[in-house]
């Protein structure tokens, strides 16, 4: 399975016929409950990456491991149309990116930046908890 299709699933004969139950954790316009607290999951280890990659001076594994999370993550929030969870992600990726010789000048800047948003996320997925389970 890909980190993009978590919760996703198959499309074949038959699927979404006959007004059966919509397939993937989109149902009726509601994002699943168990696919919401996978992403929640996913976002908190984000921000524990982007507090490890501030904490270790901007070390290449780490800050290839918090890249390549962000990324993976927006990808997956986009694709169930969770446009905004996936802009920030998208945003967290793009900071780390950062050489370390780019980022350690602006170091305290980029540590206020990613804790905005992951503040910003965390709201949002509060609130998509809250319709999608509402």
């Amino acid at each position: 399975m890909v980190h993009g299709d978590v919760g996703r699933r198959p499309k074949g004969k038959g699927a979404g016929a006959m007004g059966a139950e919509e397939e993937g954790p989109m149902a009726e316009g509601k994002m699943s409950g168990a696919y919401l607290s996978l992403i929640a999951v996913a976002v908190s280890e984000l921000r524990r990456d982007t507090q490890l990659l501030v904490d270790s001076g901007w070390a290449e594994p780490v800050r290839r491991r918090a890249h390549e999370l962000a990324s993976t993550l927006a990808e997956a929030c986009d694709r169930q149309g969770m446009k905004d969870v996936a802009a920030r992600c998208r945003s967290v990726a793009n900071l780390a990116r950062l050489s370390k010789a780019d980022a350690l000048p602006i170091e305290a800047a980029l540590k206020e930046k990613f804790e905005a948003l992951h503040r910003e996320t965390e709201k949002l997925l509060a609130t998509q908890f809250k319709q999608g389970l509402g």
